[in-house]
């Protein structure tokens, strides 16, 4: 090929490099625009999310005030078109959408935003949308403005949702930005390589022409080219980076700047002289003094020095900026020039203001940690929060990472430095519970979450937020307490004692030793609540707790179980059972005197004198279960009462047999009344002329597989299970029964069936109603009735039974005092009591045929019942001799075996036909 030909070959080569070149050129500019039109859309998106916020704020708004059903559904529909739009653009946001060309755009800020575990863009928007989806899904009767959804959305949106979606906004568009700079860059190699091409192309065609000259201009072309490419990239780093370099003549003050200084300043190239008072002149009157002492300090000695200053614009604004500058020494060790950076961190410092102020908005403070490969701590950003949760300012953290761990307790830092090594060595989340001492506010409890990240050098940054848990520790401690302490005397409670006696029997199966249970009961507690009122009650109680604390070992467990009623638990007894019996002896004794001593209680210094029954049982190994074992000081506890109270006593299987009968006789009682084994037997009442005048009816017991069970044997059971209260009901509705069934007969005027009314009966707050139910059930007629009442329903609340008694009189009820002379009631009591009669207990008549003072006694009561106009019944009389006494003393009316015995209702009728005639 001739040499034309070649050159015409190269030139074609040339010409189709640049054309490729240039296409390429073409196509990289298209696709910027394109990349361009795409973010723009896909920030335009993003900004839309917090109007879609606000629109679903203000048609919820709409829904919860207007009273228009039109209008609420428009809203309403509003409202769910608007979730659908956000739900859409949060997934095009996302995940991308071709179709809308929407990009899909992540990076590992965006995801920090939209991830985080504690206020990520993904949860608060969807905790938003689900609040949305139930306003919109609850009708017009039930949305109101103070729905706590509705709330949730007027509030939530604009004050913690908005600076989320700003947050994604500025990241979309610093994602944009940046991608688009990538394409720019591109875009000049792109030409770069065309120039690179011309200069090749230059080399090759022109060199066969003119080799000497081509290869000097060729060289020249390059050199000059190299120069341009790279400052062209430096002032492309700078602009971009923020950053310009200048340089000043330590003598003259002369600096030459960087195009980036003249931008940072505001001030075009060649408008202005940049010396070292000019550029004074630019900085803010605030900080100017800090520059110009820096500019001093450099020209006289050689040194380092970086300060932060404001720039003042030509316009009016700031703009803050980082410095860096060290001087440069000559040839006779002075300072010849002075050579620096600015870097223009406005921005960043807005952006982290925004942070701040955004973490104002939340208790805590979040923070970054970070940690070498040496372990070396290090806290390059820690919110203003520090100051408030901590009481150490951010900067001081910064400076020094030991400021925070020096407030730590001792006790909780290694823990806090195990959980760091092993979330750096996982790189799971680290999270932690501990205390601090804050300098103002004392001991504060924080929890911390932070998610690790592994860097480069090989060391770890953790992105984390720790925030104060005082109050929520203080809550669960007040809920454990009270799960496991008694509220008013601080002493552990009836669970806590259960689980210090299961430990305790488990210990004892191992070591074989004895440990003991004290069940203790305060005597004649109610009393003391009746007469002077719960609070000195409560005083008491707590008075108790306190000396039972001081009577007993750390080891032991003093437990109030409810009431009066305490217990103790007395470990390591010793190997021993006869010791360990002794040792168990000596501290209840000890409990007994040191609870017989006198209380002065309340705030009117009341003295109390009060004393404790003491059951006690010992155990060794674990072959009985704490129930059982609580069961027996119980049971021993009982028997100290019914010993006369104010004594010990052990646990024995002879006591244990009784009370295993009582509980036997219990089930059978109730098993009994279920099955109707129980009758009422009635006994006549006659004047002392012998003229039937009334009956007393009498519960039997006929068991169906037995003998009949005396009353003696099951009515104390009763009373003292309980039983006795749907015995007494039904004793009431069989009597009411009856006297209706007696109407048929020609009664005497004054005749009326006694019915015997027990204390628990009388005590029930709803007495009365239960009363007149029954009549209104029966249709008995009350005027036919008469109640017996025993001195025991009477002392406990006098002015009570005064006016249950007087509703019992105005109902037409006869009210008598029964076993009258056993108890212990004062006659004034009795005096303004509402009775009819006076029921002479069987007890005193017995005697009288020989018992001078029965007598006396037995004509006292008569004299006494004569002076207060109530009728006077002479029970259990059994002779003729009884019955001409109290005749002759004026006792109204007589009833005994010398009459007729009890007898079943059918027999009585029978008694009652040779008595009088049939109607």
């Amino acid at each position: 090929m001739s040499i034309v030909g070649n050159l015409r070959l190269r030139y074609v080569f040339g010409l189709s490099a640049i054309a490729i070149l240039v296409t390429t050129s073409f196509f990289t500019l298209q696709h910027l625009i394109s990349k361009q039109r795409d973010f723009t859309q896909l920030v335009n998106l993003a900004g839309h999310q917090a109007g879609l916020t606000n629109r679903i704020a203000y048609f919820a708004s709409l829904m919860a005030t207007t009273d228009d059903e039109t209008e609420f559904n428009q809203a309403r529909s509003q409202v769910g078109l608007t979730i659908h739009k956000m739900q859409a653009a949060h997934k095009a946001l996302r995940q991308g959408d071709s179709d809308a060309r929407i990009p899909k755009v992540t990076n590992e800020t965006l995801e920090t935003i939209y991830k985080d575990p504690m206020m990520g863009l993904d949860t608060a928007l969807e905790r938003f949308l689900e609040r949305a989806r139930r306003v919109y899904e609850t009708d017009m009767e039930n949305l109101s403005t103070g729905s706590i959804d509705y709330i949730y959305l007027i509030n939530y949106g604009p004050h913690v949702l908005e600076p989320l979606l700003d947050a994604a906004v500025d990241e979309y568009e610093n994602i944009g930005r940046t991608s688009i700079l990538k394409i720019e860059r591109f875009e000049g190699i792109v030409w770069l390589a065309a120039l690179v091409a011309l200069l090749l192309e230059a080399f090759f065609i022109f060199m066969p022409l003119e080799k000497q000259v081509c290869q000097a201009l060729n060289s020249l072309q390059a050199s000059v080219a190299k120069l341009t490419d790279t400052r062209r990239r430096l002032l492309e780093a700078q602009r971009l980076a923020l950053v310009g370099d200048w340089e000043m003549n330590a003598a003259t003050g002369a600096m030459i700047c960087s195009d980036q200084i003249y931008e940072i300043v505001g001030r075009p190239r060649g408008t202005v002289e940049m010396n070292r008072e000019s550029v004074l002149n630019f900085i803010h009157p605030d900080d100017r003094k800090i520059v110009s002492d820096q500019f001093n300090a450099l020209s006289l000695d050689p040194d380092t020095l970086n300060v932060e200053y404001r720039v003042v614009r030509p316009d009016g604004s700031e703009r803050l900026v980082y410095q860096q500058a060290a001087s440069v020494k000559g040839s006779d060790g002075g300072v010849v020039k002075i050579s620096g950076a600015i870097h223009d961190i406005t921005d960043r410092k807005e952006l982290s203001n925004r942070l701040d102020k955004l973490s104002r908005h939340i208790p805590g403070f979040i923070f970054q940690y970070k940690r070498d490969s040496n372990k070396n701590a290090f806290m390059p950003y820690v919110s203003r929060g520090v100051y408030q949760t901590c009481g150490v300012r951010a900067d001081e953290l910064q400076n020094d990472v030991q400021a925070l761990s020096q407030l730590v307790y001792e006790d909780d830092l290694q823990t806090i430095m195990d959980s760091i090594d092993a979330s750096a060595l996982s790189l799971k989340t680290w999270k932690a519970q501990f205390r601090i001492r804050h300098p103002e506010q004392g001991e504060v409890w924080v929890e911390g979450h932070a998610t690790p990240e592994r860097m480069m050098d090989g060391g770890t940054l953790w992105y984390g937020y720790i925030w104060d848990i005082t109050e929520r520790r203080q809550v669960e401690n007040r809920i454990r307490r009270l799960a496991l302490y008694d509220a008013l005397t601080g002493l552990a409670n009836r669970r806590m004692f259960m689980d210090r006696l299961a430990h305790a029997v488990a210990l004892s199966g191992r070591k074989k030793d004895y440990r003991a249970v004290l069940m203790l009961d305060l005597d004649n507690f109610k009393s003391l609540n009746d007469t002077k009122g719960h609070d000195t009650g409560d005083a008491l109680l707590v008075e108790v707790g306190t000396r039972l604390g001081r009577s007993v070992r750390k080891t032991d467990t003093v437990a109030r179980l409810g009431g009066d009623e305490f217990v103790v638990l007395l470990e390591c007894l010793g190997n021993d059972k006869t010791t360990g019996h002794e040792k168990a002896v000596a501290v209840a004794e000890k409990i007994r005197l040191e609870l017989n001593r006198p209380y002065i209680l309340g705030d009117d210094q009341h003295v109390h004198h009060t004393s404790a029954s003491v059951g006690v049982t010992l155990f060794q190994g674990s072959e009985q279960d704490e129930s059982e074992i609580l069961k027996q000081a119980d049971v021993a506890m009982y028997e100290a009462k019914d010993l006369g109270r104010n004594r010990i006593c052990f646990y024995s299987q002879a006591r244990q047999t009784i009370v295993d009968t009582r509980s036997a006789m219990a089930v059978d009682i109730k098993t009994g009344l279920d099955n109707d084994e129980f009758s009422l037997y009635l006994q006549p009442q006659v004047l002392k002329s012998g003229v039937l005048c009334g009956a007393e009816a009498l519960l039997r017991w006929l068991p169906s597989d037995r003998t009949p069970v005396s009353p003696g044997t099951f009515i104390p059971v009763a009373e003292s299970t309980g039983l006795i209260l749907p015995l007494g009901a039904w004793v009431l509705k069989q009597a009411c029964a009856i006297v209706t069934d007696l109407e048929k007969y020609q009664l005497p005027e004054n005749f009326a069936l006694a019915v015997n009314i027990s204390a628990l009966q009388f005590a029930e707050d709803n007495f009365i109603e239960i009363v007149k139910q029954v009549f209104d059930d029966t249709g008995a007629s009350p005027s036919r009735l008469k109640f017996e009442l025993t001195e025991t329903c009477l002392v406990q609340d006098i002015n009570r039974a005064r006016n249950i008694m007087k509703a019992l009189r105005d109902m037409g009820l006869q009210v008598e005092l029964d076993d009258f002379g056993t108890g212990y009631s004062s006659l004034n009591s009795i005096k303004n009591l509402p009775l009819t009669a006076l029921k002479i207990d069987a007890s005193l008549i017995r005697g009288i045929e020989k018992d001078e003072s029965g007598r006396a006694i037995v004509r006292a009561a008569l004299a006494m019942a004569r002076a207060m106009s109530l009728k006077t019944i002479g029970e259990g009389v059994e002779t003729g001799s009884q019955m001409e006494y109290l005749v002759t003393e004026g006792c109204d009316m007589i009833q005994g075996y010398l009459f007729a015995k009890p007898m079943p209702y059918e027999d009585f009728l029978s008694y009652l036909g040779r008595k009088l005639k049939i109607a």
